[in-house]
């Protein structure tokens, strides 16, 4: 088994050796030991905050075996800084494979979706063995399964699948040792899972209050039959990017509602550590990988010191409780033509009331927001579990929404528009709609517009924010619904 050391005799020598004054790991960090036998910390330096040289030099002195960059340097990543700052330090994998160095820093980059494509993917993989100063890269991950307008400057040649055979060859070849994807959902990781060489690694948004539990489940489930099987082959590293909550603020928050939430002050509070730290503390204990940010080698430090304590089953409970509840602040916003030009004044003209109903016999129906700079990521907004039960939201135009059954298939697809009105009913039918086509049967929503005052009770609504729309098929018919005189 080849391990990337995080921890232990050797470690404690070599940080003593590289600076006297920077402390090690008060306590273990938990590791993962990948499909590939190769043995990693689930604490590493995320880079995507414009994390340079500096940066990266003073992670690895702190004791960092791992760091996640990426090519994109429209988001923040400086991939050939953090290159030259592991070879500088000779902590590259051909450094320890050359006996240069008693360990390593595992390095794992990721393409940009515009370079989806197989021949883009091939030479994308250059790139990365350039900027590194390599000969073979730890980990590729594919930035996004896709690409979408305002993120790529360029059209795609190909598709991610097409970008998954490079991979794979890559990996034949011995250039790659691991490769992955962002941004997977249940449907992608089934595709994922059928294809020739599984991904060794998965990076999705998780937080507190995005904690992504159906697809980690699904991942804890494969990874417990191989433990049964005896073999780490198969098995999946789930990371988590974003985990102190900055995907927040990219949703309209003022700030993360992770600072400002009392149960995680209250937890922090009570050892003495920061939020931070109770965050990667609490992640690690349920094998997920998080891969905070800093620019600050006293942020590094404590990030990698979040283990003096052990976290009580009921803050652990606490702290799941979160999970699709996110507090704070929202700027208010306005869209010209689908496009969100950020204001701030009282009141929004987008703004729109959604009510679901569901009238599905017998089928409870669970209502998911479509995220729009992953239209595959689905966020659960609430559960209709009786019929006529009702969601009610706080919506904007453009808005989508998707409803499933309680196996997880798509039922169908709506998208709010504010031209027919600032409230508006949905009802969720098992009716079937066929286009000019036959096509197999969809629930069909039906929608009312109802304009007037909230009915009593619904002035609190779950907030969402605006993404750009997509094609649908959707039978649409006015019908006349009373006002509804209770909240679900």
């Amino acid at each position: 088994m080849r391990v990337v050391p995080l921890i232990g005799a050797a470690l404690l020598k070599s940080l003593c050796a590289m600076a006297d004054d920077v402390p090690a790991p008060s306590s273990p960090v938990p590791t993962f030991t990948l499909a590939n036998n190769i043995t990693i910390p689930l604490v590493g330096l995320g880079s995507a905050s414009g994390v340079g040289y500096l940066h990266v030099n003073s992670a690895i002195n702190a004791g960092y075996r791992f760091i996640d960059t990426a090519q994109s340097a429209s988001w923040g990543y400086k991939e050939a800084e953090v290159g030259s700052a592991v070879a500088d330090a000779k902590m590259r994998y051909e450094d320890w494979k050359n006996g240069d160095s008693n360990e390593y820093v595992f390095v794992q980059t990721k393409i940009h979706p515009q370079d989806l494509g197989y021949e883009a993917t091939k030479t994308a993989i250059q790139l990365s063995l350039e900027r590194l100063h390599v000969t073979s890269l730890d980990s590729v991950l594919l930035h996004k399964p896709r690409c979408w307008e305002g993120v790529c400057t360029k059209e795609p040649e190909g598709t991610w699948e097409d970008s998954w055979k490079a991979l794979e060859e890559a990996y034949d070849d011995g250039l790659i040792r691991s490769i992955g994807i962002c941004d997977v959902d249940s449907r992608l990781l089934d595709q994922l899972l059928a294809k020739r060489i599984k991904p060794t690694i998965i990076q999705n948004w998780f937080d507190p209050f995005n904690q992504d539990k159906q697809l980690r489940e699904r991942i804890a489930s494969i990874n417990k039959q191989q433990d049964e099987k005896g073999t780490v082959e198969g098995k999946i590293l789930y990371q988590g990017y974003s985990t102190m909550g900055t995907q927040w603020k990219m949703r309209g928050y003022d700030t993360s509602p992770v600072f400002d939430n009392y149960i995680l002050k209250n937890i922090a509070k009570k050892y003495g550590v920061s939020i931070p730290q109770i965050l990667i503390n609490w992640a690690t204990r349920q094998g997920v990988m998080v891969l905070p940010a800093s620019t600050d080698a006293s942020h590094q430090e404590a990030n990698l010191n979040s283990f003096g304590f052990v976290l009580t089953d009921d803050e652990i409970e606490d702290i799941n409780s979160l999970d699709g509840h996110p507090r704070g602040k929202r700027k208010l916003r306005t869209f010209n033509n689908g496009n969100e030009e950020g204001i701030e004044k009282h009141g929004d003209p987008n703004k729109v009331q959604v009510h679901f109903l569901n009238h599905v016999p017998n089928s409870p129906v669970t209502v998911y927001w479509v995220d729009g700079s992953n239209p595959d990521n689905h966020l659960p907004m609430g559960e209709m579990k009786e019929y006529r039960e009702q969601v009610n939201l706080e919506s904007f135009h453009g808005h989508e929404f998707v409803f499933k059954d309680n196996n997880g298939k798509l039922l169908h697809k709506v998208s709010v528009d504010r031209g027919e009105g600032k409230r508006q009913y949905f009802e969720i039918t098992d009716k079937t709609y066929t286009p000019t086509s036959t096509v197999a049967p969809h629930l069909v929503a039906t929608l009312c517009p109802l304009e007037g005052p909230s009915p009593a009770g619904t002035n609190e609504f779950r907030r969402l924010f605006c993404f750009p729309n997509l094609t649908l098929f959707l039978h649409l018919s006015r019908i006349t619904l009373p006002h509804p005189t209770m909240v679900a």
